[in-house]
């Protein structure tokens, strides 16, 4: 038999990148019902892997919520939400290539970077405390007794 001809062709894959993000606590409470609240501050305290990060590229991770103040009874109220701190931490150390850059910040409706990192292909779980440092207590106080909430939103940048 002969051989009319043949040819070679490249096939090529290519593998977008891939990334998530997980928000294990869905509702957060900051509870102000105890008296040490006015003269401490309140915290959730440490909310373990609240923040679940995969990213095949570098990245950052910025936050902000939808109103500058909490709503209250359906309508917004005059408390402003900058007086939430949130405050990321890592409480395992994965062998990263670069230091992961963890930032503490006032909630803000504009969004604010929380974390960088410079690392690929890695993930992370970031640990987050909710906090109302005490010398933010006094926007609390002649309040109306009540539930205060805002929606926040994490925004996962991939570079």
């Amino acid at each position: 038999m002969a051989q009319i001809g043949s040819t070679r062709a490249r096939i090529v894959l290519n593998f977008k990148e891939q990334q998530s993000l997980v928000i294990s606590h869905s509702t957060v409470d900051l509870n102000l019902n105890r008296g040490e609240v006015y003269t401490q501050g309140a915290e959730t305290g440490i909310l373990k892997n609240h923040v679940i990060i995969k990213c095949s590229t570098p990245y950052e991770l910025s936050v902000r919520t939808i109103n500058p103040y909490f709503q209250y009874e359906s309508t917004l109220s005059s408390l402003p939400v900058s007086i939430i701190h949130i405050k990321p931490s890592v409480a395992t150390s994965t062998l990263l290539s670069f230091p992961l850059r963890l930032s503490t910040i006032n909630l803000s409706d504009k969004p604010q970077i929380i974390l960088q990192s410079e690392n690929r292909s890695n993930s992370q779980q970031i640990d987050v405390n909710y906090t109302i440092p005490k010398q933010n207590i006094v926007s609390i106080l002649n309040k109306k007794a009540g539930t205060y909430k805002t929606e926040i939103i994490y925004t996962l940048l991939p570079h």
